[in-house]
């Protein structure tokens, strides 16, 4: 299959398909378009996704943002 990014070919097993609307953006189902990425686009791709919202929220929108990621976070990771 091919990576519908990149244009390389790799085995079946090896490609995720991808939500054009993430499942996080009120796409619980996974409905939709969806694209066929190879692992390395595919986690570049959501590496740059929050990226893209976070450029867009407001500052008190990024406190809450803040609280929620270090209130999930808590106790599993050290983050001091």
């Amino acid at each position: 299959m091919i990576c519908q990014h990149c244009k390389k070919d790799f085995k079946e097993s090896e490609i995720h398909e991808h939500h054009i609307i993430p499942r996080f953006m009120n796409n619980k189902k996974g409905d939709g378009i969806k694209i066929n990425l190879c692992e390395k686009c595919h986690n570049i791709l959501h590496l740059i996704i929050p990226s893209l919202y976070w450029n867009i929220l407001t500052e008190e929108q990024k406190i809450k943002a803040k609280r929620a990621v270090f209130s999930f976070t808590k106790g599993r990771c050290n983050l001091e």
